[in-house]
């Protein structure tokens, strides 16, 4: 009965916490238009605009107050009533604070007083702009309702809302409308990116852009009512918009999130997004392991810009640091390598967003995914998400009211900026004249489903990101002289691809590869297949240095190795390697190798490896052994071997390492 009493005490507690820091608009007007009475929907008031106080926001000119005599059961009062313009007339609310605000329409058509409201044909502008046309208005069935909404900024002291009907026997008409200021943070310009087909770019000044809201998802969970939510929203599951409902599977949590400052607040989204999430389903055994979660989300109209603002809360994993994912937009890789721990004070179950910019294309879909990141260890691969919000850039088109004298200066502004303009681009042409004119090569789409990695583009967070761009091309030595990230591998060989193996050489498979260029490679992968640190393994297996260190004195190294690679790698070979790990690993610094050293007994296992050659009877003693001439000056090692088409491709031997190793000898490093 205790623990009862304090779960019930702390339940209040929670409750009272996140009542006393509720967001509370500097700018809060709410109207029931049409109606002489006021009402109220999620306990929110909505003042009549018929009689005073509402009656005074109302513009003078000619409109209609409208009453549904036979309103449909279980239906809302603020659907019971309309206001009808049936010329250009609106609305006019006074700023108390400049900034970001949201604007809501209410739509819910009626048949009343000769009017039929599903035959309004009117467009609509907020201080000028023209930001919805009644065509917009898509009515799933009779007496559905329609929201609206806008996020915009405001620089004045007035928000002017107009209707106008298309012609003198059309009409427009709103039920209710909801103009209210937005946090300060809602909307910031800083650390998006804009995600294409030419890579990752930055988006600048978002805030000033007009946005449309169409899609607001809370992933994995139920459906959001603004009763939930502190700035009124609703937020719908996303079943629907799964490309492939049996590659994501749900997950929640009834602890409430960990907000922090600097990161997202429950305005930015309410607790319910933050406490369920999709992650992938790896009990679905007709999957790979690595596999991306897809949703579609349809947006309709092509050649229009669209910000995708995703929701993050790390509620599956045990510890910090272990769930690294990467993120899709319309198949481009828009944020590699995801750690969500990183970008909150090292804790788990606190939110984040990232917003990014995409364009649309024919298909009228944006598409999201998670996938695998390559640090993903083979046994805590996972992505998730929380929530998804896709919201359009509204076209910033001007009422046609202005006057002739702005009309004449618009055009001979415009005749001037374009002889300007011939100028600059005459000038551009010549400058780009003495420019290397090669095509910057596009990036890969990823598939929706099966896992492939493309191109490293770095996304964006508000305020942690950076960009990661691989374009690379042959130098001086070819594609000896140049350093390969590992994601750079992956690509071209699809994630090393089972079918695009083509053999086992010393110390690993042998894969086909194709790199930016088309050029084909053949690329050898790492031994242990293990990260050198896993803090999920048992405690002796957490380090994998002093576990390998281990199973080497016990003469048994080959416990430790890659399943793939059991049988294939020589014993003198393994054991030259081990005792050169050995080496490196020394307690004091003059014990341990130099890096020529390390590279040319790495050469001289393979050697072992490839020819069979036996070590020589000294080198099996117990006592130290001289190691092969050191090189030169040895810049650095590779992880994994590559080679370039026309070179000996034997699937059973490596005849081109020697060829290999010297080229680190190089300056240029690889």
């Amino acid at each position: 009965m205790v623990i009862k009493n304090l779960h019930f005490l702390s339940l209040i507690l929670v409750s009272l916490v996140s009542f006393s820091t509720s967001f509370t608009p500097s700018d809060n007007y709410l109207l029931n238009c049409g109606s002489h009475t006021n009402t109220s929907l999620y306990n929110r008031l909505f003042l009549a605009d018929s009689t005073k106080p509402g009656l005074s926001f109302l513009s003078k000119d000619r409109s209609i107050p409208l009453k549904n005599q036979n309103p449909p059961p279980n239906t809302s009062t603020l659907y019971h009533t309309a206001r009808v313009f049936t010329s250009s007339s609106g609305y006019k609310f006074n700023i108390m604070e400049n900034g970001t605000h949201l604007v809501r329409f209410h739509f819910s058509p009626f048949v009343a007083q000769g009017f039929d409201l599903t035959s309004a044909n009117f467009s609509v502008l907020v201080n000028g702009v023209l930001i919805l046309t009644s065509s917009h208005l898509n009515y799933k069935y009779n007496n559905d309702s329609v929201l609206k909404e806008y996020i915009l900024e405001i620089d004045g002291n007035v928000v002017s809302i107009v209707f106008i009907p298309v012609n003198e026997s059309s009409f427009g008409f709103v039920n209710a409308i909801e103009v209210f200021s937005a946090p300060k943070d809602f909307i910031i310009d800083d650390g998006v990116r804009l995600i294409s087909g030419d890579g990752s770019k930055e988006f600048k000044k978002l805030s000033s852009q007009v946005l449309e809201t169409i899609h607001r998802i809370n992933v994995g969970g139920s459906q959001l009512t603004p009763f939930n939510d502190t700035l009124w929203r609703t937020w719908i599951p996303d079943d629907d918009y799964l490309a492939l409902k049996s590659t994501a599977k749900r997950v929640s949590t009834s602890q409430p999130p960990y907000y922090q400052v600097g990161c997202a607040s429950r305005e930015i989204g309410p607790d319910g997004v933050y406490m369920t999430a999709q992650e992938m389903n790896r009990e679905n055994s007709t999957l790979d392991a690595r596999f991306n979660i897809t949703w579609n989300f349809p947006v309709g109209s092509s050649g229009a810009q669209y910000l995708v603002r995703l929701h993050f809360c790390d509620i599956v994993s045990l510890a910090v640091n272990l769930l690294y994912f990467n993120v899709y937009l319309n198949g481009y890789l828009a944020y590699g390598d995801l750690d969500l721990s990183s970008m909150t004070t090292h804790v788990l179950a606190s939110p984040v967003y990232l917003d990014f910019v995409v364009d649309s294309d024919v298909s009228g879909v944006v598409q999201v995914s998670v996938g695998p990141s390559v640090l993903s260890t083979t046994t805590k691969i996972n992505a998730i998400l929380n929530g998804a919000e896709i919201m359009k850039m509204v076209n910033q088109e001007s009422s046609q009211t202005g006057s002739k004298k702005k009309a004449i200066w618009v055009l001979v502004g415009s005749i001037v900026g374009g002889l300007v303009g011939l100028c600059m681009v005459v000038v551009l042409l010549a400058v780009l004249a003495t420019k290397c004119r090669k095509k910057k090569p596009k990036p890969r789409r990823a598939e929706s489903a099966g896992w492939t990695p493309i191109r490293v583009y770095g996304g964006s967070s508000h305020s942690r990101m950076s960009e990661v761009t691989v374009h690379g091309s042959p130098g001086p030595n070819g594609y000896f002289a140049l350093r390969f990230p590992f994601a750079e591998i992956q690509s071209a060989t699809n994630n090393f691809d089972q079918n695009l193996m083509i053999g086992s050489g010393g110390f690993g498979l042998v894969y086909k590869g194709v790199l930016r260029d088309n050029i084909k490679v053949a690329v050898k992968r790492v031994l242990c297949a293990r990260p050198a640190v896993d803090t999920l393994l048992t405690r002796e297996q957490v380090n994998l240095a002093e576990w390998a260190m281990e199973w080497h004195k016990k003469g048994m190294l080959q416990q430790i190795i890659d399943p793939h690679l059991v049988g294939q790698i020589k014993p003198s070979s393994l054991k030259k390697f081990g005792e050169t790990a050995e080496k490196c690993l020394a307690e004091y610094g003059v014990d341990r190798p130099t890096m020529g050293d390390v590279l040319w007994n790495l050469e001289y296992a393979l050697q072992l490896q490839e020819t069979g050659q036996q070590r020589e009877p000294h080198e099996d003693s117990n006592n130290d052994a001289p190691e092969l001439p050191t090189p030169g000056i040895v810049p650095g090692a590779p992880s994994i071997n590559i080679r370039t088409e026309g070179e000996d491709v034997n699937p059973t031997s490596d005849t081109s390492t020697t060829k290999l190793f010297s080229q680190l000898i190089n300056n240029e490093g690889r």
